[in-house]
Order: structure tokens, then sequence, then C-alpha cells
């Protein structure tokens, strides 16, 4: 199965004054490495003064720029997705993740968006399978 991180796990992880921080730790000790995509990681980064921390979680192994993802390639199928999603809004990172998952039929997205991601649907009508924090 594909663990695939969305930028709130990311985020969560290395910022020890998130509520979701505990979580986060735990998931990154039971389920490293997650796969994601380099617009998770440009939305992670941007909470931080510096990327180092998500460079160095990618160095590392705990981070994995899935290789069955290329942006330029799926500019359709997001352009569709993000229409599709207006009235939320979607962003561009989430449409990434939803995309990913059509991708890859035996897959979970760990997120703290439990909102969006529940109302997220991948091939217009299946759920997308994820781990969300304890409510």
């Amino acid at each position: 199965m594909k663990r695939i991180a969305d930028s709130g796990l990311i985020v969560a992880l290395l910022a020890r004054d998130d509520p979701f921080h505990a979580w986060a730790l735990d998931c990154f000790r039971r389920h490293a490495p997650f796969h994601t995509c380099d617009l998770v990681l440009g939305e992670a980064a941007s909470f931080f003064p510096t990327p180092l921390p998500i460079l160095q979680l990618l160095t590392r192994g705990d981070l994995i720029l899935d290789p069955d993802f290329c942006f330029a390639r799926e500019l359709d199928p997001l352009l569709n997705l993000v229409t599709r999603y207006a009235s939320l809004p979607m962003d561009l990172a989430d449409a990434c993740l939803v995309r990913m998952s059509e991708q890859t039929a035996r897959c979970r997205i760990w997120t703290i968006n439990r909102r969006d991601f529940s109302a997220y649907r991948r091939h217009g009508r299946q759920t997308i399978p994820c781990e969300f924090p304890p409510v």
C-alpha cells in the first residue's frame, strides 16, 4: 500500500507546537516512508523560515517524491478536479493528492484536513482512504 503525506502531516511533524504534532510523530514512526509530491512539499515548506527540515525528511528517506506522479503530465486531470471542487475551493496540493490516489488503487492519505478530504472523491465517486488525527 502506498502511504501518501499531505502538507498538514509534514508541518505537524516538524512544528513541535502544532496541536497534531504527537499524532504526526507517531504516524512517521509507524508508517514512514510517505510518498508525496512537489506541490505538497512547497506548501509545507512555506510554513517555515527555511526549507531545510523538509529537505532533511527527503534525504533521510522519511518522504519520497512519488515517481509515478508528474505534474506536467497531469494538467488536464488536475484542472478537472479543481473545477469540480471549486465551491470548497480545492487547492493545487490537494488536487495533486487526489490525483495521486487515483493512480494507485491501494493507497491511503495521511492528512489533518478532514473536512475537505471527506468530501473529495477519486474517480468521481470513490471515497479516498485517509488517516486523520483523532477528534
